[in-house]
């Protein structure tokens, strides 16, 4: 296991500079433009199939959260904040969460939303490409309202996440929060409770009672870590809460 000072610890995962601030504007703005494409494409056909397409958005939906318990899994469990690229980039913000659960209730809604943004339009930019000049059918309908909606639910993740934080919230938020249909502060809580290695799903969080049942994330760690010879949480993550009350 790596050791950490609370001292450099702290100044890693604090690490958020111009460039990051470039690459969240520029994620969003990307993320926009291209989600308005799809929209643009796929209005025409809703027309009198307006319960097919909220069907296929709920599906959508769904496979968001399952998206955003994989990568923040993948954030929580493997790496680090000094890793090439990504670990500034994404990871970071993973680890941060981990020493501080309110820093991201005090992220403005860039650096809240940007990483998103811009893991979002990696997701949609293969089907743009593929849409341009090409006639819109129902089978390229609904792959398109499905990825779409994915996408959608993606971008909103980490506001949902923040919300799921946050002391105080609007009253709509905590009224989608009471009816299950955005992360709720209880259930996320369940997370961030020792050993904090399940319900990693942060959109809604239906996908983790699942996931759990399936043991899914255990098994994936260990297949990991037979072909690779890697420990999963193996470095700073466990140091985090060891470290917490030092560094803050």
């Amino acid at each position: 296991m790596k050791s950490f000072s609370a001292k450099s610890l702290r100044a890693t995962l604090a690490d958020y500079d111009v460039k990051n601030r470039i690459f969240d504007v520029l994620g969003i703005v990307f993320f926009f433009i291209l989600e308005g494409y799809l929209l643009w494409r796929i209005a025409p056909f809703i027309g009198g199939r307006v319960i097919l397409f909220m069907c296929v958005c709920f599906l959508g939906y769904i496979a968001a959260d399952f998206v955003s318990g994989f990568v923040h899994w993948m954030g929580d469990t493997w790496g680090s904040a000094s890793t090439p690229i990504v670990g500034k980039l994404f990871i970071r913000t993973f680890r941060e969460h981990h020493v501080d659960q309110t820093a991201i209730t005090r992220h403005d809604p860039i650096e809240t939303n940007g990483s998103n943004c811009f893991a979002s339009a990696i997701l949609i930019t293969p089907l743009v490409l593929f849409l341009i000049g090409r006639p819109m059918t129902m089978a390229l309908f609904l792959f398109s309202s499905f990825v779409w909606s994915t996408a959608l639910g993606l971008f909103a993740t980490n506001q949902f996440h923040k919300w799921a934080h946050r002391k105080h919230q609007p009253a709509f938020v905590r009224a989608l929060q009471r009816a299950g249909l955005i992360l709720s502060p209880e259930h996320h809580a369940i997370h961030h409770a020792s050993p904090y290695d399940r319900y990693y799903c942060i959109t809604v969080g239906w996908m983790n009672p699942i996931l759990a049942r399936v043991d899914f994330f255990p098994r994936l760690e260990r297949i990991i870590s037979r072909l690779s010879g890697v420990e999963p949480r193996h470095n700073d993550l466990h140091v985090v809460h060891v470290v917490e009350h030092e560094v803050f």
